[in-house]
């Protein structure tokens, strides 16, 4: 699970198994194949880039944390796990906010929100320095914090990412009372949309309840289900252009900072 060959296979399955719910009860209808062959191979790179410059990471920092050891039992395995999941959207929160508000941040980030045919598939369409640099602000101060052993490992890597990818399918499904508790495929399409009352809301990809706590919760209307994409990046844009986007963008700013 941990390796980036076993997050594509799972990956592959998640999208298999709610692209038969996206074809069947679609928000968004008429969603091309090609877009979401496209997404496939931007997670490939993501995955095999993001974990290799991750791996260096780890590589250069100073310090080393071990898990505890086995044998606590399942139960505190689960509300490990648990804990984990709230404490790591708390953190993704923030960084999440901050990546909508900071031109450098967006330039990475932009990538995922381009994409105008939100489904499955979309849920890993990153930029590949996503991955460090959150395991950099999230992953590891949280590892340090809560600490996991290998049982609840298993079970946040496994539950996180099954519901990532749900959260983002092209699914017209709503969760009722559920909706500010568990974020589902309603909720963060409207983070996603491109509507102007929507924007800069529902920033927590997994616990809703975090944007009430800080005033960006935006609470769907039942036929809720806006369009999506960025006006800036083409939801089609090559992978040429994508991959040099954001260093592109950086060395505009400089420049501009550098002239002015």
């Amino acid at each position: 699970m941990d390796s980036a060959a076993g997050k594509f296979l799972l990956a592959i399955g998640l999208c298999l198994i709610l692209g038969i719910l996206e074809l069947r009860f679609p928000a968004h209808e008429r969603q091309s194949l090609s877009g979401r062959l496209r997404n496939l191979v931007l997670t490939a790179i993501t995955l095999a880039l993001g974990a290799a410059a991750t791996r260096l990471l780890f590589y250069l920092l100073p310090a080393r944390f071990d898990p505890p050891p086995i044998g606590r039992g399942i139960r505190f395995s689960i509300a490990t796990a648990l804990v984990y999941a709230l404490a790591t959207d708390f953190m993704f929160y923030w960084y999440h906010r901050a990546e909508h508000r900071f031109p450098f941040l967006w330039a990475i980030h932009q990538l995922h929100h381009s994409d105008a045919e939100l489904n499955a598939t979309t849920s890993m369409r990153n930029y590949w320095l996503e991955t460090p640099l959150q395991a950099l602000v999230i992953g590891i101060p949280v590892g340090y914090a809560i600490g996991l052993d290998p049982l609840a490992a298993a079970l946040s890597s496994f539950g996180l990412m099954v519901w990532f990818f749900f959260a983002h399918a092209n699914w017209k499904l709503r969760l009722g009372l559920l909706t500010p508790i568990l974020c589902g495929p309603q909720v963060h399409r409207i983070h996603h949309s491109t509507l102007p009352q929507h924007r800069d809301h529902n920033f927590a990809q997994y616990f809703p309840f975090i944007d009430l706590l800080f005033g960006t919760y935006y609470a769907p209307a039942p036929d809720d289900f806006p369009p999506t994409g960025t006006p800036e990046l083409a939801s089609d844009a090559s992978l040429a252009t994508v991959m040099v986007r954001p260093f592109r963008l950086w060395g505009a700013s400089l420049g501009n900072l550098v002239r002015g």
